[in-house]
């Protein structure tokens, strides 16, 4: 928590750049798929409260996106690219598992 650790994990380029745009401040003229999917949350009154790198398997990293939406917490599964992508919008925490 509130560390500065790396942890390198190979991702695409369409997800590197997702990341780096908004880490940049860079606003594309069109909203990007995480933005789109950014927005699709919000209007569900749902926020990202956190994302969780929790396991590594054969070489692949995973996982999991928790939303609060009213008080409830629900966790997804999804790519680590894709999770940090919408963490990194949302200004939400990120953490991984030892």
């Amino acid at each position: 928590v509130n560390g500065n650790r790396r942890l390198p994990i190979i991702i695409g380029s369409f997800e590197a750049q997702a990341i780096a745009l908004e880490l940049e401040n860079i606003k594309p003229p069109r909203p990007m798929t995480h933005d789109l999917l950014k927005n699709l949350v919000l209007s569900f009154n749902t926020e990202v409260k956190f994302i969780f790198v929790n396991e590594l398997s054969e070489g692949t990293f995973y996982a999991q996106v928790v939303f609060e939406r009213d008080g409830e917490l629900v966790e997804l599964d999804a790519r680590p690219s894709d999770a940090i992508a919408l963490a990194v919008r949302f200004g939400s925490d990120i953490y991984v598992s030892e």
